[in-house]
């Protein structure tokens, strides 16, 4: 029986701010000189791919030396450099042009730089998300309409957006930080009033997570989605990919072809901590996936999931020992908030997946991802399957 007390959890400490959350608080914007290579690639990665020209410069690319990095802000937006102009390269020509190998130049520091962080060589959600924002104005509180991408791959506007909503759900949760503190101290304690408060102020942000998804909408075409973003969120490895046996790091893991699954939103932290908060519990097939996008997380992340999870209690259990009828209201209230959210995403994928995937005008040079998610489920069923538990769940 684990003996951890709710006091040893500090959410500095596993690299949680209380201002922004999982997000990285001022994000780099670029690295210092030695690596303007890298800079003006990622920077330019958009256009390059447009022009059919991404492979060509990276190919001349300098070997960069990635020990050269010395803060975690710098290791932190490497990896975010490396990872776009990676996911240029890789995906510049479709799922025809995928291929093989990646060279050294991008492949070495790319892998050296993610082993540092403990996180995938791959464009994912601690790269494309977490340290992927500017605050536009200094003197206005971060928000959705205040900040913009630093990097994006190809789609403009739209895929600037797609980013910042991205980043506006996980600053919106940093609102839950302090109510899952007291939930969990009422729990273990027996507070029945600090565990109703604690649900009470969580039901409000998750209701908040949704509105700010539903934004999505605003300045996000399913056409641009679809056909230009979501094939460079992609993974390699797998019987419907373009690169079945994975993808070769030139000079690595003596050039064995490595596996990866592509850029989901299940590697953030988000959700996967409000589950283990409030006591959600997926079968066995779910668990295994969600354990293994927890590999994809900056591992201090995965470490805080793991130890609300490891608490000597659950939630649940003490919400449904209490007899207490409004405790067990307001957490059902919640267990509704999550379902609802889980049903509006599963609202949205349609739109900008599963519909875009059955148009004549798509995209046909990615047909490999058609009604996958980039983390390689079949989505539907995976995503229903997260809102039956969450409905199973309520007391």
């Amino acid at each position: 029986m684990s003996t951890l007390k709710v006091d040893s959890i500090v959410f500095e400490n596993y690299d949680v701010s209380m201002e922004t959350g999982f997000l990285m608080e001022s994000p780099l914007e670029e690295l210092p000189e030695y690596f303007e290579a890298w800079n003006r690639l990622s920077k330019e990665m958009s256009d390059l791919v447009e022009k059919k020209m991404m492979k060509e410069e990276v190919l001349k690319m300098p070997y960069l030396d990635a020990s050269k990095l010395k803060s975690r802000k710098e290791i932190r937006l490497a990896y975010l450099q490396l990872s776009i102009i990676g996911a240029g390269y890789v995906w510049e020509d479709g799922d025809a042009g995928a291929p093989e190998s990646i060279p050294e130049c991008v492949a070495v520091p790319w892998y050296e730089i993610s082993s540092k962080l403990g996180v995938q060589p791959i464009l994912s959600h601690p790269g494309f998300c977490l340290v992927n924002y500017k605050q536009l104005d200094p003197d206005r509180p971060l928000s959705l309409s205040n900040m913009k991408s630093l990097y994006i791959v190809p789609g403009g506007d739209e895929c600037n957006w797609f980013v910042v909503v991205k980043c506006a759900i996980e600053l919106e949760f940093t609102h839950a930080l302090q109510p899952i503190l007291s939930l969990l101290k009422g729990g273990e304690s027996g507070n029945i009033d600090m565990m109703i408060s604690g649900l009470q102020k969580i039901y409000k942000v998750v209701k908040n997570l949704q509105n700010i998804l539903s934004k999505m909408h605003d300045n996000l075409s399913a056409d641009t989605f679809y056909n230009k973003i979501r094939p460079f969120l992609s993974g390699w490895g797998g019987e419907s990919n373009p690169l079945p046996g994975g993808l070769i790091y030139e000079g690595v893991e003596d050039y064995k072809p490595l596996k990866m699954i592509g850029g989901s939103e299940a590697q953030s932290s988000v959700f996967q901590l409000l589950d283990v908060t409030l006591g959600i519990e997926h079968s066995q097939d779910k668990k295994d996936f969600l354990e293994e996008m927890r590999k994809y997380m900056l591992p201090i992340h995965h470490k805080l999931i793991k130890d609300i999870n490891n608490l000597p209690f659950n939630i649940r259990t003490v919400v449904e020992e209490s007899n207490d009828d409004k405790l067990r209201k307001e957490y059902n209230s919640c267990l509704t908030a999550v379902s609802d959210f889980r049903s509006y995403h599963i609202q949205i994928v349609t739109k900008y997946i599963i519909i875009s995937a059955n148009k004549k005008n798509r995209n046909k040079e990615i047909e490999s991802l058609a009604k996958k998610g980039t983390g390689g489920t079949s989505l539907l069923p995976f995503l229903k399957d997260l809102r039956k538990d969450t409905q199973d769940a309520v007391l």
